[in-house]
Protein backbone atom coordinates (compact mmCIF):
# COMPACT_ATOMS: atom_id res chain seq x y z
CA UNK A 1 0.00 0.00 0.00
CA UNK A 2 1.94 3.25 -1.17
CA UNK A 3 -0.32 5.50 1.23
CA UNK A 4 0.22 3.04 3.79
CA UNK A 5 2.29 5.00 7.62
CA UNK A 6 5.05 4.22 9.75
CA UNK A 7 3.29 3.00 12.37
CA UNK A 8 1.01 0.45 10.33
CA UNK A 9 4.13 -0.49 8.55
CA UNK A 10 6.47 -0.63 11.98
CA UNK A 11 3.24 -2.95 13.27
CA UNK A 12 3.98 -5.43 10.21
CA UNK A 13 7.42 -5.29 10.77
CA UNK A 14 7.74 -6.40 14.54
CA UNK A 15 6.03 -9.84 13.57
CA UNK A 16 9.14 -10.92 11.97
CA UNK A 17 12.67 -11.36 13.94
CA UNK A 18 15.26 -11.15 11.24
CA UNK A 19 13.23 -8.36 9.31
CA UNK A 20 13.24 -6.15 12.69
CA UNK A 21 16.91 -6.76 13.01
CA UNK A 22 17.56 -6.40 9.60
CA UNK A 23 15.86 -2.83 9.49
CA UNK A 24 17.34 -1.94 12.83
CA UNK A 25 21.13 -2.94 11.87
CA UNK A 26 20.65 -0.68 8.57
CA UNK A 27 18.63 1.66 10.55
CA UNK A 28 22.16 2.04 13.33
CA UNK A 29 24.66 2.03 9.90
CA UNK A 30 27.33 4.84 9.42
CA UNK A 31 25.69 5.73 6.00
CA UNK A 32 22.02 6.38 7.83
CA UNK A 33 23.60 7.03 11.33
CA UNK A 34 21.69 10.55 12.84
CA UNK A 35 23.74 10.64 15.71
CA UNK A 36 21.53 9.02 18.31
CA UNK A 37 20.78 4.81 18.70
CA UNK A 38 17.91 4.00 16.70
CA UNK A 39 15.80 1.31 18.95
CA UNK A 40 12.15 1.02 17.65
CA UNK A 41 11.21 -0.08 14.57
CA UNK A 42 8.87 3.18 13.60
CA UNK A 43 12.07 5.13 14.36
CA UNK A 44 13.77 3.39 12.00
CA UNK A 45 11.09 3.25 9.48
CA UNK A 46 11.26 7.16 9.94
CA UNK A 47 14.88 7.14 8.85
CA UNK A 48 15.30 4.50 6.31
CA UNK A 49 12.11 5.01 4.16
CA UNK A 50 9.06 2.78 3.39
CA UNK A 51 10.66 2.11 0.18
CA UNK A 52 14.06 0.99 1.65
CA UNK A 53 11.82 -1.38 3.94
CA UNK A 54 9.99 -2.90 1.54
CA UNK A 55 12.97 -4.20 -0.27
CA UNK A 56 13.99 -5.60 3.06
CA UNK A 57 10.85 -7.10 4.06
CA UNK A 58 10.89 -8.94 0.60
CA UNK A 59 14.43 -10.68 0.98
CA UNK A 60 13.19 -11.95 4.60
CA UNK A 61 11.63 -15.59 5.11
CA UNK A 62 12.50 -15.97 8.58
CA UNK A 63 8.85 -16.90 9.25
CA UNK A 64 8.52 -19.39 6.76
CA UNK A 65 9.49 -22.76 8.12
CA UNK A 66 12.68 -24.24 6.19
CA UNK A 67 11.52 -27.64 4.76
CA UNK A 68 14.35 -28.74 5.81
CA UNK A 69 13.32 -28.95 9.63
CA UNK A 70 9.87 -31.22 8.06
CA UNK A 71 11.88 -34.00 8.15
CA UNK A 72 12.52 -34.15 12.08
CA UNK A 73 8.77 -35.66 13.81
CA UNK A 74 10.13 -34.04 17.39
CA UNK A 75 10.96 -30.34 16.41
CA UNK A 76 8.48 -27.67 14.73
CA UNK A 77 9.83 -24.56 14.09
CA UNK A 78 6.51 -22.57 14.64
CA UNK A 79 7.03 -23.22 18.33
CA UNK A 80 10.24 -21.36 18.20
CA UNK A 81 8.23 -18.81 16.52
CA UNK A 82 5.65 -18.66 19.25
CA UNK A 83 7.92 -18.50 21.69
CA UNK A 84 9.86 -15.58 20.10
CA UNK A 85 6.13 -13.76 19.94
CA UNK A 86 4.84 -14.58 23.38
CA UNK A 87 8.25 -12.78 24.76
CA UNK A 88 7.74 -10.17 22.74
CA UNK A 89 4.50 -9.42 23.32
CA UNK A 90 4.89 -10.24 27.29
CA UNK A 91 8.22 -7.73 27.64
CA UNK A 92 5.82 -5.04 25.70
CA UNK A 93 3.01 -5.71 28.48
CA UNK A 94 5.32 -5.74 31.63
CA UNK A 95 6.78 -2.47 30.03
CA UNK A 96 3.64 -0.88 30.10
CA UNK A 97 3.08 -2.24 33.67
CA UNK A 98 6.61 -0.85 34.83
CA UNK A 99 6.33 2.57 33.54
CA UNK A 100 9.10 1.62 30.70
CA UNK A 101 9.79 4.84 28.86
CA UNK A 102 9.78 3.01 25.29
CA UNK A 103 7.32 -0.35 25.14
CA UNK A 104 8.03 -0.76 21.75
CA UNK A 105 11.82 -1.18 22.19
CA UNK A 106 10.79 -3.95 24.89
CA UNK A 107 8.78 -6.05 22.16
CA UNK A 108 11.84 -5.64 19.70
CA UNK A 109 14.05 -6.70 22.35
CA UNK A 110 11.75 -9.50 23.26
CA UNK A 111 11.42 -10.85 19.67
CA UNK A 112 15.36 -10.89 19.31
CA UNK A 113 15.98 -12.14 22.71
CA UNK A 114 16.78 -15.76 21.01
CA UNK A 115 18.25 -14.81 17.82
CA UNK A 116 21.15 -16.94 18.40
CA UNK A 117 18.83 -20.35 18.02
CA UNK A 118 18.42 -19.01 14.37
CA UNK A 119 22.02 -19.09 13.80
CA UNK A 120 22.90 -22.39 15.16
CA UNK A 121 19.67 -24.17 13.23
CA UNK A 122 21.47 -22.30 9.83
CA UNK A 123 24.64 -23.67 10.41
CA UNK A 124 24.79 -26.88 12.17
CA UNK A 125 20.39 -28.15 12.31
CA UNK A 126 21.06 -31.38 13.35
CA UNK A 127 22.92 -30.67 16.20
CA UNK A 128 20.54 -27.58 17.03
CA UNK A 129 17.23 -29.44 16.83
CA UNK A 130 18.31 -32.13 19.07
CA UNK A 131 19.56 -29.68 21.67
CA UNK A 132 16.18 -27.68 21.15
CA UNK A 133 14.23 -30.77 21.82
CA UNK A 134 15.72 -32.04 24.69
CA UNK A 135 16.33 -28.74 26.68
CA UNK A 136 14.80 -25.58 25.19
CA UNK A 137 12.88 -24.49 28.35
CA UNK A 138 15.77 -26.10 30.78
CA UNK A 139 17.63 -24.17 33.18
CA UNK A 140 20.66 -26.46 31.50
CA UNK A 141 20.26 -25.26 27.73
CA UNK A 142 23.24 -22.47 27.80
CA UNK A 143 25.49 -25.17 29.67
CA UNK A 144 24.45 -27.41 27.47
CA UNK A 145 24.96 -25.53 24.19
CA UNK A 146 28.68 -24.20 25.75
CA UNK A 147 29.80 -27.65 26.04
CA UNK A 148 29.08 -28.78 22.16
CA UNK A 149 30.34 -25.08 20.46
CA UNK A 150 31.99 -23.24 22.89
CA UNK A 151 29.45 -20.99 23.28
CA UNK A 152 25.56 -20.71 24.01
CA UNK A 153 22.82 -18.53 21.20
CA UNK A 154 23.00 -16.08 24.24
CA UNK A 155 26.70 -15.04 23.34
CA UNK A 156 25.85 -15.43 19.63
CA UNK A 157 22.94 -13.20 20.03
CA UNK A 158 24.80 -10.69 21.64
CA UNK A 159 28.07 -11.02 19.02
CA UNK A 160 25.69 -10.86 15.79
CA UNK A 161 23.78 -7.37 17.66
CA UNK A 162 26.87 -5.69 18.19
CA UNK A 163 28.18 -6.54 14.49
CA UNK A 164 24.93 -4.94 13.43
CA UNK A 165 25.17 -1.81 15.76
CA UNK A 166 21.92 -1.99 17.79
CA UNK A 167 21.35 -0.24 20.73
CA UNK A 168 23.75 -1.28 23.57
CA UNK A 169 20.28 -2.06 25.53
CA UNK A 170 19.36 -4.39 23.14
CA UNK A 171 22.48 -6.40 23.00
CA UNK A 172 22.46 -6.68 26.87
CA UNK A 173 18.95 -8.16 27.35
CA UNK A 174 20.13 -10.53 24.60
CA UNK A 175 23.01 -11.58 26.38
CA UNK A 176 21.16 -11.96 29.82
CA UNK A 177 17.96 -13.46 29.59
CA UNK A 178 19.20 -16.66 30.70
CA UNK A 179 21.35 -15.18 33.34
CA UNK A 180 21.14 -16.89 37.19
CA UNK A 181 20.42 -13.91 39.05
CA UNK A 182 20.70 -13.83 42.87
CA UNK A 183 19.27 -10.66 45.74
CA UNK A 184 22.78 -8.93 44.45
CA UNK A 185 23.53 -9.32 41.06
CA UNK A 186 19.88 -8.64 40.39
CA UNK A 187 20.74 -5.21 41.20
CA UNK A 188 23.04 -4.72 38.36
CA UNK A 189 21.06 -5.22 35.61
CA UNK A 190 18.94 -2.57 33.51
CA UNK A 191 15.30 -1.88 33.15
CA UNK A 192 15.35 -4.01 29.94
CA UNK A 193 17.21 -6.65 30.89
CA UNK A 194 15.04 -7.50 33.76
CA UNK A 195 11.36 -7.10 31.62
CA UNK A 196 13.12 -9.56 28.56
CA UNK A 197 14.28 -12.30 31.37
CA UNK A 198 10.71 -11.71 33.36
CA UNK A 199 9.09 -12.34 29.99
CA UNK A 200 11.13 -14.88 29.21
CA UNK A 201 10.61 -16.62 32.37
CA UNK A 202 6.75 -16.48 31.95
CA UNK A 203 6.58 -17.59 28.50
CA UNK A 204 8.63 -20.69 29.39
CA UNK A 205 5.96 -21.61 32.06
CA UNK A 206 2.80 -21.00 29.43
CA UNK A 207 4.80 -23.31 27.13
CA UNK A 208 6.87 -25.64 28.55
CA UNK A 209 5.79 -29.60 28.08
CA UNK A 210 9.00 -30.45 29.83
CA UNK A 211 9.50 -30.93 33.31
CA UNK A 212 11.69 -28.92 35.09
CA UNK A 213 11.83 -27.25 38.48
CA UNK A 214 8.72 -25.04 39.38
CA UNK A 215 9.57 -23.96 42.66
CA UNK A 216 12.80 -22.66 41.19
CA UNK A 217 11.02 -20.75 38.90
CA UNK A 218 8.66 -19.27 40.15
CA UNK A 219 10.97 -17.84 42.89
CA UNK A 220 12.72 -16.32 39.87
CA UNK A 221 9.70 -14.68 38.20
CA UNK A 222 9.36 -13.77 42.13
CA UNK A 223 12.19 -12.19 42.55
CA UNK A 224 12.63 -10.07 38.75
CA UNK A 225 9.13 -8.85 39.36
CA UNK A 226 9.91 -7.57 43.33
CA UNK A 227 12.67 -5.60 41.27
CA UNK A 228 10.75 -4.38 39.09
CA UNK A 229 7.94 -3.13 41.61
CA UNK A 230 5.32 -5.27 39.31
CA UNK A 231 2.69 -6.85 42.05
CA UNK A 232 1.81 -10.84 42.10
CA UNK A 233 -1.62 -10.04 40.70
CA UNK A 234 -0.54 -8.21 37.07
CA UNK A 235 1.82 -11.23 36.97
CA UNK A 236 -0.97 -14.28 37.23
CA UNK A 237 -3.33 -12.52 34.49
CA UNK A 238 -0.59 -11.96 32.04
CA UNK A 239 0.62 -15.56 32.49
CA UNK A 240 -3.24 -16.58 32.18
CA UNK A 241 -4.13 -14.14 29.00
CA UNK A 242 -0.42 -14.50 27.44
CA UNK A 243 -1.55 -17.78 25.36
CA UNK A 244 -4.34 -15.96 23.71
CA UNK A 245 -2.39 -12.70 23.11
CA UNK A 246 -0.10 -15.06 21.12
CA UNK A 247 -2.89 -16.95 19.35
CA UNK A 248 -4.74 -13.40 18.13
CA UNK A 249 -1.69 -11.55 17.80
CA UNK A 250 -0.23 -14.32 15.25
CA UNK A 251 -3.26 -14.52 13.41
CA UNK A 252 -3.97 -10.64 13.12
CA UNK A 253 0.00 -10.65 11.71
CA UNK A 254 -0.18 -13.39 9.81
CA UNK A 255 2.05 -15.38 11.46
CA UNK A 256 2.06 -19.09 11.60
CA UNK A 257 2.65 -20.46 14.96
CA UNK A 258 1.00 -23.69 14.68
CA UNK A 259 -2.75 -25.42 15.27
CA UNK A 260 -4.03 -23.07 18.24
CA UNK A 261 -5.57 -26.18 19.78
CA UNK A 262 -2.44 -28.30 20.13
CA UNK A 263 -1.27 -25.00 21.77
CA UNK A 264 -3.77 -24.92 24.01
CA UNK A 265 -3.44 -28.74 24.34
CA UNK A 266 0.35 -28.44 25.81
CA UNK A 267 -0.10 -25.37 27.87
CA UNK A 268 -3.30 -26.72 29.62
CA UNK A 269 -1.01 -30.29 30.41
CA UNK A 270 1.62 -27.80 31.48
CA UNK A 271 -0.62 -26.24 33.74
CA UNK A 272 -1.75 -29.80 35.11
CA UNK A 273 1.57 -30.85 35.55
CA UNK A 274 2.73 -27.58 37.71
CA UNK A 275 -1.06 -28.05 39.42
CA UNK A 276 0.22 -31.63 40.31
CA UNK A 277 3.98 -30.56 41.34
CA UNK A 278 2.19 -27.67 43.30
CA UNK A 279 0.04 -29.86 45.11
CA UNK A 280 3.49 -32.71 45.71
CA UNK A 281 4.78 -29.74 47.47
CA UNK A 282 1.89 -28.99 49.46
CA UNK A 283 1.63 -32.26 50.64
CA UNK A 284 5.31 -32.37 51.37
CA UNK A 285 5.94 -29.12 53.66
CA UNK A 286 2.36 -30.15 55.18
CA UNK A 287 4.10 -33.49 56.35
CA UNK A 288 7.12 -31.45 56.84
CA UNK A 289 5.45 -29.14 59.31
CA UNK A 290 3.48 -31.46 61.12
CA UNK A 291 7.00 -33.18 61.65
CA UNK A 292 8.57 -30.10 62.84
CA UNK A 293 5.25 -29.45 64.91
CA UNK A 294 5.36 -32.90 66.54
CA UNK A 295 9.13 -31.97 67.40
CA UNK A 296 8.29 -28.42 68.35
CA UNK A 297 5.61 -29.91 70.68
CA UNK A 298 7.84 -32.78 72.01
CA UNK A 299 10.63 -30.50 73.14
CA UNK A 300 7.81 -28.14 74.79
CA UNK A 301 6.27 -31.34 76.56
CA UNK A 302 9.81 -31.68 78.10
CA UNK A 303 10.24 -28.14 79.35
CA UNK A 304 7.04 -28.30 81.02
CA UNK A 305 7.58 -32.02 82.46
CA UNK A 306 11.48 -30.53 83.92
CA UNK A 307 9.20 -27.58 85.34
CA UNK A 308 6.39 -30.18 87.01
CA UNK A 309 8.95 -32.08 88.28
CA UNK A 310 11.04 -29.30 90.08
CA UNK A 311 7.17 -28.42 91.50
CA UNK A 312 6.49 -31.81 92.32
CA UNK A 313 10.10 -32.52 93.87
CA UNK A 314 9.85 -29.58 96.12
CA UNK A 315 6.52 -31.22 97.90
CA UNK A 316 7.66 -34.57 97.77
CA UNK A 317 10.65 -34.12 99.42
CA UNK A 318 8.90 -31.86 102.39
CA UNK A 319 6.80 -34.95 102.79
CA UNK A 320 9.46 -37.49 103.07
CA UNK A 321 10.89 -35.44 105.18
CA UNK A 322 8.43 -35.31 107.36
CA UNK A 323 7.59 -39.51 106.89
CA UNK A 324 11.35 -39.88 107.53
CA UNK A 325 11.17 -37.86 111.16
CA UNK A 326 8.05 -39.76 111.95
CA UNK A 327 9.87 -42.81 111.60
CA UNK A 328 13.04 -41.97 113.79
CA UNK A 329 10.71 -40.71 116.36
CA UNK A 330 9.29 -44.19 115.83
CA UNK A 331 12.79 -45.86 116.20
CA UNK A 332 13.69 -43.25 119.02
CA UNK A 333 10.28 -44.76 120.91
CA UNK A 334 11.52 -48.19 120.20
CA UNK A 335 14.79 -48.23 121.62
CA UNK A 336 13.79 -46.45 124.36
CA UNK A 337 11.01 -48.83 125.67
CA UNK A 338 8.03 -46.45 125.41
CA UNK A 339 6.69 -48.40 122.08
CA UNK A 340 6.21 -52.13 122.17
CA UNK A 341 7.78 -54.25 119.46
CA UNK A 342 5.99 -57.17 119.46
CA UNK A 343 7.59 -59.79 116.94
CA UNK A 344 9.51 -56.82 115.76
CA UNK A 345 6.71 -55.66 113.46
CA UNK A 346 8.08 -52.14 114.10
CA UNK A 347 11.26 -53.06 112.93
CA UNK A 348 9.95 -54.27 109.85
CA UNK A 349 7.53 -51.94 109.61
CA UNK A 350 9.90 -48.82 109.54
CA UNK A 351 12.02 -51.06 106.90
CA UNK A 352 9.73 -51.27 104.65
CA UNK A 353 9.45 -47.13 105.18
CA UNK A 354 13.03 -46.92 104.55
CA UNK A 355 12.62 -49.11 101.22
CA UNK A 356 9.70 -47.09 100.30
CA UNK A 357 11.33 -43.69 100.47
CA UNK A 358 14.00 -45.19 98.73
CA UNK A 359 11.98 -46.00 95.66
CA UNK A 360 10.47 -42.71 95.79
CA UNK A 361 13.68 -40.91 95.83
CA UNK A 362 14.60 -42.66 92.85
CA UNK A 363 11.95 -42.51 91.09
CA UNK A 364 12.19 -38.42 91.30
CA UNK A 365 15.38 -38.75 90.28
CA UNK A 366 15.13 -40.69 86.87
CA UNK A 367 12.36 -38.55 86.32
CA UNK A 368 14.70 -35.12 86.58
CA UNK A 369 17.58 -36.67 84.71
CA UNK A 370 14.71 -37.14 81.71
CA UNK A 371 15.04 -34.41 79.26
CA UNK A 372 14.46 -36.37 75.94
CA UNK A 373 12.53 -39.36 74.94
CA UNK A 374 14.46 -40.67 72.25
CA UNK A 375 16.86 -42.89 74.08
CA UNK A 376 13.96 -44.26 76.39
CA UNK A 377 13.14 -47.95 76.88
CA UNK A 378 9.57 -49.01 76.80
CA UNK A 379 7.71 -52.61 77.25
CA UNK A 380 7.62 -54.66 73.96
CA UNK A 381 4.40 -53.56 72.19
CA UNK A 382 3.63 -51.08 74.71
CA UNK A 383 4.28 -47.30 75.22
CA UNK A 384 4.41 -47.64 78.10
CA UNK A 385 8.52 -46.73 79.84
CA UNK A 386 11.05 -49.56 80.87
CA UNK A 387 12.62 -47.56 83.74
CA UNK A 388 12.64 -50.54 86.16
CA UNK A 389 16.54 -50.98 85.70
CA UNK A 390 17.57 -47.61 86.01
CA UNK A 391 15.47 -46.98 88.93
CA UNK A 392 17.15 -50.16 90.82
CA UNK A 393 20.23 -48.95 90.29
CA UNK A 394 19.81 -45.59 91.86
CA UNK A 395 18.31 -47.12 94.70
CA UNK A 396 21.55 -48.68 95.35
CA UNK A 397 24.14 -46.33 94.49
CA UNK A 398 21.61 -44.25 97.17
CA UNK A 399 23.28 -46.74 99.40
CA UNK A 400 22.88 -45.16 102.58
CA UNK A 401 21.40 -41.61 101.70
CA UNK A 402 18.36 -42.25 102.92
CA UNK A 403 18.37 -44.25 106.47
CA UNK A 404 15.79 -44.36 109.81
CA UNK A 405 18.50 -45.35 112.33
CA UNK A 406 20.80 -42.52 111.85
CA UNK A 407 19.61 -39.39 114.12
CA UNK A 408 22.38 -37.27 113.21
CA UNK A 409 22.22 -36.81 109.91
CA UNK A 410 20.99 -33.78 108.07
CA UNK A 411 17.61 -35.47 107.25
CA UNK A 412 16.59 -32.78 104.61
CA UNK A 413 19.43 -32.36 102.86
CA UNK A 414 20.03 -36.21 102.33
CA UNK A 415 16.75 -36.70 100.71
CA UNK A 416 17.27 -34.38 98.09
Amino acid sequence: NEDTSAQKLSSVIMRDPELTARILRMANSSFYRRGSEISTVNQAVLVLGISMVKCLALSTSIFKPDPEFDKHEDFDIRELYSHFLSVAIASKLIAEEHGYKQPEEAFVAGLLHDFGHLYFLKVNPEQHISILVEHFYNFDLPRVEREIYGCDHTEIGKLIARKWNLPSRLQSAMEKHHLMIDSENIKELDQLDLIVMLADYISARVYSNVDSSIERHLKIISMLSNALGLNTKFINELSLKLLNEVIETADFLGINVGDPIKIMQRANRRLFESYMTMENLFKERYELSKQILKEENRVGAMRSKNVAIATLSHYINNAATVILGRAQLLQMMQKSGELANPDNKVSIALNEIETSLSKIMAVLSEMKSLTSLDDVKYYNDSDAMNMDKDIKYKMNAMGNMVKIDNPHSDTKSTIR
